[in-house]
């Protein structure tokens, strides 16, 4: 299963940080457009255990839908969100905060994914490009949240 990694420093508090990071409605704010359309809660209290939460994407010109639940929440340390419905075969987000200092946030985000073997993804991107995608995604991402909040 590929796992894709990054950190960042952000010169932010971690309660902004999380605050940001968690908010469903922040991720078509942060990935990258050609990825990401639209993202929003769907059901439960936003980012609580057990909440869902939908994203919208253009993945080599044909939309797609994601269903994410969230699995685990520590406030300020950590959020898992996994797909329960989707393009994917599997994927889990794990997202851990780690304050330095009062006014920086150390975030590790980590993605573990399966492409499906034939599927809707896997018929427009071969697995190489689709691992390229996601992982330029993540990058741009925390790159725009990292932007974002310490210009706030």
């Amino acid at each position: 299963m590929p796992t894709f990694k990054t950190e960042i420093m952000i010169d932010a508090p971690i309660e902004k940080v999380f605050e940001f990071y968690t908010n469903p409605d922040n991720i078509k704010e942060s990935w990258p457009h050609d990825l990401v359309k639209e993202s929003e809660n769907v059901s439960g209290q936003k980012s609580e255990v057990g909440s869902e939460m939908k994203v919208e994407g253009q993945y080599m010109g044909k939309s797609e839908e994601m269903i994410l639940k969230v699995t685990q929440k520590e406030q300020n340390k950590r959020l898992v969100t996994r797909q329960i419905d989707g393009p994917f075969e599997s994927w889990e987000s794990i997202q851990e905060f780690q304050n330095n200092g009062n006014t920086s946030t150390m975030v590790s985000h980590t993605i573990n994914y399966k492409l499906p073997t034939a599927s809707k993804v896997g018929n427009f991107l071969t697995g190489n490009q689709a691992e390229d995608k996601i992982r330029q995604g993540l990058e741009q991402a925390a790159q725009n949240v990292k932007s974002k909040l310490e210009e706030q």
